[in-house]
């Protein structure tokens, strides 16, 4: 902006220096023309007269001034002219239309035609009447810089090269500056954990960085109470959790062992009756199991995973739903590393979770298969229930999560923490015509 408007501003005044030098030198050249023809004034003389007079003045004068002219009489008729810098006779007319009319002054005139200014003006007789017309063209280009205002543009470019030089040194230094104290800053929020105390900063600028670091270290102290209300909170949590855990492991052996009660009303045979007394103190040393676990902070039975055949195991949970539409397929033994108390209670929870997901006036049908497969041991339990509705799915093993109108929601959560836990996975599949559960654990060798 400023080197526009400064060449705008120079080429402004090499005008004005144009104008001014041709002013002076019109002056000089109508003084000389005067003083030559100061003797031949005020006798009305002729055009071929004049010419007689003046052509050998008119070369001299012009190499005098270094200017070529052309010199008119009163009623605009070419007299004389010097063409010593420019042979363009064009410039000369042979005939000032504007004073072939008239011969009255019409004052000094200075026009514009191409690269010349052409100035036309008078030399006035002692009877104040115009004795001779003088035109005199004065080339100029309108571009040209005078060469101390080229040096004065260099060096305005020189300055400012310098500046931007001296800005872009600056604005290095402080970006740098900035970028290593936000780094500091960057580097202690990575550090920020929510569970331990976490170090304030110092910063002895009252600017935007400072702003910054206060903020920082007000959000430090809200953290802190927050952390401590969170684990508050998750302390409380966990101890909700787990009552409901001990809740749905108390209920899982219950429902056999009711079952069980019901068959011995039924049996009469004492070998039978002592083989369920038998289970029924199993379950009964389980539930004491989780009793004693529970008052030990309330923690669940810790596992004790043995390699069990679990085609034994599983017959066993099962045997006692035989008459309620289960049936059990294997392809012999399948051994693999379980908990024996804890794979009881996932094939109970699985065939509760059958029995309950049939709907009233439908008969039952569990099947429940075990074989293996690529060094595995696959477990599928199936029903004939309504199946699981889509929007559902995704939540089916979240804790808290069930479909029915009682119950925790801890069972299938429980069930894939426990099937992990011995190295497996566990899956399903479901439809209108019920759901499949499938369970695949590592096949251990025979101990």
């Amino acid at each position: 902006m400023t080197g526009t408007f400064s060449l705008y501003h120079f080429r402004l005044e090499n005008r004005n220096y144009h104008f001014e030098r041709l002013e002076r030198k019109e002056k000089a050249i109508l003084s000389h023309i005067d003083y030559f023809t100061r003797s031949d004034q005020n006798k009305g003389l002729l055009a071929n007269q004049w010419e007689r007079i003046l052509s050998g003045k008119v070369a001299e004068i012009s190499s005098i001034h270094k200017l070529d002219f052309g010199i008119y009489t009163s009623s605009g008729v070419f007299v004389a002219g010097s063409f010593l810098r420019n042979e363009d006779r064009t410039l000369f007319p042979m005939l000032l239309t504007e004073y072939a009319n008239s011969a009255k002054s019409k004052g000094r005139k200075v026009t514009n035609e191409g690269n010349f200014l052409v100035s036309t003006s008078e030399v006035i007789g002692s009877n104040n009447l115009v004795e001779l017309v003088v035109r005199i063209p004065y080339e100029i280009d309108p571009s040209a810089i005078p060469k101390e205002d080229v040096a004065f543009l260099r060096q305005l470019l020189l300055l400012y090269i310098l500046l931007f030089a001296i800005g872009i040194t600056f604005a290095v230094f402080f970006s740098n500056y900035i970028s290593k104290n936000m780094r500091l800053v960057i580097d202690q929020l990575k550090k920020v954990r929510i569970n331990k105390s976490n170090e304030k900063l110092t910063w002895r600028l009252n600017d935007e960085i400072g702003e910054l670091i206060q903020e920082y270290n007000v959000l430090v102290d809200k953290l802190e109470t927050t952390a401590i209300e969170l684990a508050r909170s998750e302390r409380e949590s966990a101890w909700k959790e787990m009552a409901q855990q001990v809740a749905h492991e108390i209920t899982n052996p219950l429902t056999p062992m009711k079952l069980t009660l019901q068959m011995m009303q039924r049996e009469t045979e004492v070998s039978e009756m002592k083989s369920m007394a038998t289970y029924l103190l199993d379950e009964v040393a389980s539930l004491t199991n989780i009793a004693e676990a529970f008052s030990r902070f309330a923690q669940m039975p810790g596992l004790k995973a043995e390699s069990l055949d679990i085609s034994y195991q599983t017959n066993r949970a099962v045997s006692l739903y035989i008459d309620r539409g289960v049936t059990f397929i294997s392809t012999g033994p399948v051994y693999t590393e379980v908990d024996k108390d804890q794979w009881s209670r996932i094939t109970h929870n699985l065939v509760k979770n059958a029995f309950q997901s049939i709907p009233e006036g439908r008969e039952p049908a569990v099947d429940i298969s075990i074989e293996k497969e690529d060094n595995k041991a696959i477990v599928i339990i199936r029903d004939n229930g309504t199946g699981i509705p889509l929007e559902m799915q995704d939540r089916v093993f979240e804790p808290n999560f069930t479909t029915k109108s009682s119950g925790m929601g801890l069972g299938l959560a429980m069930v894939k923490n426990l099937i992990e836990n011995f190295g497996g996975t566990i899956s399903f599949s479901t439809g209108d015509h019920g759901t499949a559960f499938r369970i695949e654990l590592p096949i251990t060798s025979i101990k």
